[in-house]
């Protein structure tokens, strides 16, 4: 035992030693060499001469920070060639997109890129910008008006990165850089500080077995709204060994952070790291009995031993000692690397234990010296979502007093307005731009990791110019999704704008029309693809002020007699926009994609149509008229048009789960397969050794363990029958649809006949009772086991089956979107 700790312990000291040589080296452009080598064809590894030029002179005032330069460098050696210059390495990433936007007319997305497409021989810089018909003669040059553009936000971390391996962090990073993105939570296996950090407290891993969560769970524990894991009670398996499972996923997610923040440190991307939260094991007030702990508030209507967290008060002087202690072991564990930016939210969706102004200032400022005692250059990064929750605590008067906390202290915040594209969810707007603290205006546009269509175009074109001009503490531009893959063009938008003339308006119409260009391709964005956008713009993705949120389907809803919401209701099933212009922008990519030969498709063109097709047939249009159809027979008593309209019910969510299965973004089987292959995220060699033992922990039951929390959080949301959040993370998923929501619609089919058969009226409780039996054991299923579920899609063309679809709906999605009948 003693040799497997030394080696262990020298093993870590060769990747601290590694991440410091890498954290302290001087600043170099080879990153960009390596990114451009995996991205691009072989015949642009060498079309590239990145440098870092710090004077750069700005084309406005406005756009002062992180400029770049491109123009064409011609000489007798190499030939032509792209010259990108820039004052930062995010400069230089984002420089290299500006020429692949301009000359190749490609970009890198979540859902694909169109790189093989590239001509063979690189263009040269064109000399008229594509988007302002501008000519440039002397090399383009765009700067940015913030000096903060970051990325996602705490929950991100649960919702979809949970289960990534390093190949698909390296591509987002690669994404991060030529997006411009500076500044990045890198929160990925921070548990493993924590782990130790108690451990030299004197407590065991038995004592932190009630506070750490399983995987995807982790974001809520870091923030004191969680503590614990359920797996084995829905597994009906052992404690301990989920234990070991849970020590196991930590010392992964540990080793796949390290690379990850050496690719941050390579790209200059500020990463946000941890502070000390504050929330605390319950075993560690017996070792600090003069300390003061308290319990939090309860939190989403989980039963106490999961939620309830101890936490130590912050003005008591332990949080000082703890805070330093925390702070410099994090740097130690990470090779000497600090970034000076602390991520800490103190009560996100939680009721402070003391409301009074005088309180909330102590506190901050309490916080903020003991961020300050162990590196004076600390900024605190936090989230402004905690002010969108209970108005009647957080006043004018106590919101004051928390940022006059800071100030107090001498602080230096920056506040990320989590949703700033809602008025009502908006901080900025009722604290007077946080009271002169910098902050930046963020996009969320998606709760829940849900999959709707939604955006506000309006707004996320003109706010941030608007506040630029008012707010001159306003610093940065963040995209803060819960989940990626969906709405595409509303975040690549928000980075976009980045590089704009804040006093300058956009052309909207031509924005929208290159993205399209970028992302099919020039010869594929004809007139009906750009009309079907065109119109998807001015209603999926301009929802009104009063939507907070996208609507989801009636699909992902439990079965009911009444499945309507208020409009505007929170995740709600009334769908804001004119169904006959969506269902019309439906049909306009249907035609595109009949002129298309099926290996002329690009993969993006895929997900959109799937996408879209997906929203119109069992979002917004199809699906809630047959539900219609199903609860006016039986209001009739009529049991043969009860068969009828549930025949087609079932059809359609089978129809539509053979869709979302020709594509992997769309595929329960793929998610789980991540996750099961999550035991290893650095080779993904999917092995891993435990001891021989009869009920021992197991690679199979590891990896049972890691499903169970994929199955989990987009279906129940925690342990069976707790919590307020059953559905909430739900998806539209191949695999999904037949083998989680289908059952429940079927059932809910046949009671509605034998109700009507005997006489009596449908009775919801004990179809409740029914559906969870059926849902607990569907908890522990092993995917794969089954016909029909395939681990990443079923083989069939996504725009083939579309098309058998829409011959198949398409004239009752029309009909309904019209006000007609299915």
């Amino acid at each position: 035992m003693a040799k497997k700790q030394s080696l262990r312990s020298w093993a870590l000291i060769g990747v601290a030693f590694v991440v410091q040589a890498l954290f302290t080296s001087a600043q170099s452009t080879t990153p960009l060499q390596g990114l451009v080598q995996r991205l691009l064809p072989h015949a642009y590894h060498k079309n590239f001469d990145f440098k870092i030029v710090p004077d750069i002179a700005p084309a406005n005032p406005e756009n002062k920070y992180d400029v770049f330069r491109v123009s064409n460098k011609n000489n007798a050696i190499n030939g032509s060639r792209v010259l990108i210059e820039g004052t930062t390495i995010a400069a230089l990433g984002r420089g290299l997109k500006y020429y692949l936007d301009q000359a190749a007319e490609a970009e890198l997305a979540w859902t694909g890129d169109r790189f093989d497409e590239l001509p063979r021989v690189p263009p040269s810089v064109p000399d008229v910008e594509l988007d302002t018909k501008l000519t440039v003669t002397t090399g383009h040059v765009r700067g940015s008006f913030v000096p903060h553009r970051y990325y996602t936000n705490v929950v991100t971390y649960g919702y979809q990165f949970a289960f990534w391996d390093w190949k698909r962090w390296e591509r987002e990073i690669d994404w991060m850089l030529l997006n411009g993105i500076n500044l990045l939570p890198a929160l990925v296996g921070q548990e493993y500080v924590v782990r130790q950090f108690y451990r030299n407290l004197g407590l065991t891993d038995k004592d932190l077995d009630s506070f750490f969560t399983g995987p995807v769970y982790q974001p809520w524990q870091r923030m004191g709204n969680l503590q614990g894991s359920w797996q084995y009670e829905l597994l009906n398996t052992s404690a301990a060994n989920e234990l070991v499972y849970k020590n196991k996923f930590i010392d992964s997610q540990w080793a796949l952070q390290q690379r990850i923040l050496t690719r941050l440190r390579e790209f200059d991307i500020t990463a946000i790291l941890p502070a000390f939260q504050g929330f605390v094991p319950q075993a560690l007030a017996a070792k600090f009995p003069d300390a003061v702990f308290k319990k939090s508030s309860k939190w989403s209507g989980f039963p106490d031993e999961h939620t309830r967290v101890t936490y130590l008060l912050q003005t008591d002087p332990l949080f000082n000692n703890l805070t330093a202690q925390y702070l410099k072991l994090q740097q130690e564990l990470n090779g000497g690397y600090t970034s000076h930016y602390y991520l800490l939210d103190l009560f996100n969706e939680l009721v402070p234990d003391c409301k009074t102004p005088e309180c909330m200032r102590a506190i901050t400022s309490s916080v903020t010296h003991a961020l300050q005692s162990v590196d004076k250059d600390a900024v605190w990064a936090m989230q402004g979502w905690f002010l969108t929750t209970f108005p009647d605590v957080w006043t004018p008067a106590a919101t004051s007093a928390y940022f006059a906390g800071i100030k107090d202290a001498n602080g230096t915040p920056f506040i990320m307005d989590l949703a700033a594209e809602s008025k009502g969810l908006a901080v900025w707007d009722d604290t007077n731009g946080f009271y002169g603290n910098d902050f930046g205006w963020s996009l969320l546009n998606n709760f829940g990791a849900a999959q709707g269509l939604f955006g506000k175009l309006s707004t996320i074109f003109t706010v941030p110019f608007e506040l630029y001009s008012k707010y001159p503490n306003l610093k940065g531009l963040g995209v803060t999704a819960e989940s990626i893959n969906n709405n595409e063009y509303v975040y690549s938008t928000v980075f976009d704008l980045a590089w704009r003339n804040p006093k300058q308006p956009v052309n909207q119409a031509e924005h929208l029309a290159q993205f399209i260009r970028r992302r099919y391709g020039p010869n594929r964005a004809s007139t009906t693809v750009q009309s079907a956008f065109a119109t998807l713009s001015k209603t999926v993705w301009d929802a009104p002020e009063g939507q907070l949120s996208q609507s989801k389907s009636f699909v992902e809803k439990v079965p009911a007699l009444d499945m309507y919401t208020a409009p505007g209701a929170w995740l709600g099933t009334v769908y804001y926009y004119n169904k006959t212009e969506v269902v019309g922008a439906w049909t306009k990519l249907v035609q595109a994609a009949l002129v298309e030969n099926r290996s002329n498709v690009p993969k993006t063109f895929k997900f959109d149509l799937v996408d879209l097709t997906r929203e119109v047939l069992l979002g917004s249009t199809v699906l809630p008229a047959l539900h219609k159809n199903l609860i006016d027979a039986y209001t009739a008593k009529n049991i043969p048009k009860i068969r009828a309209a549930g025949r087609q019910v079932v059809a359609l969510i089978t129809d539509l789960n053979n869709l979302l299965n020709t594509h992997r973004l769309f595929s329960f089987g793929n998610n789980v397969r991540d996750a099961r292959e999550s035991i290893d995220p650095i080779t993904r060699s999917g092995y891993i050794q435990f001891p021989p033992s009869a009920n021992g922990p197991s690679q199979a039951g590891y990896q049972q363990f890691l499903e169970s929390n994929a199955r989990d959080l987009v279906t129940w949301w925690g342990p069976e029958g707790a919590g307020e959040l059953a559905d909430y993370a739900s998806k539209q998923w191949g695999g999904l649809l037949t083998s989680y929501y289908l059952p429940r619609w079927t059932l809910f089919i046949e009671e509605l006949e034998e109700a009507v058969a005997a006489g009596k009226a449908w009775e919801n409780t004990g179809f409740l009772a029914k559906t969870l039996a059926r849902e607990a054991a569907w908890q522990k299923e092993a995917w794969g086991r089954k016909p029909g579920e395939s681990w990443e899609t079923n083989g069939q063309e996504p725009t083939e089956v579309v098309r058998e679809l829409y011959a198949k709906w398409g004239a009752t999605a029309i009909r309904v979107a019209a006000g007609g009948t299915a």
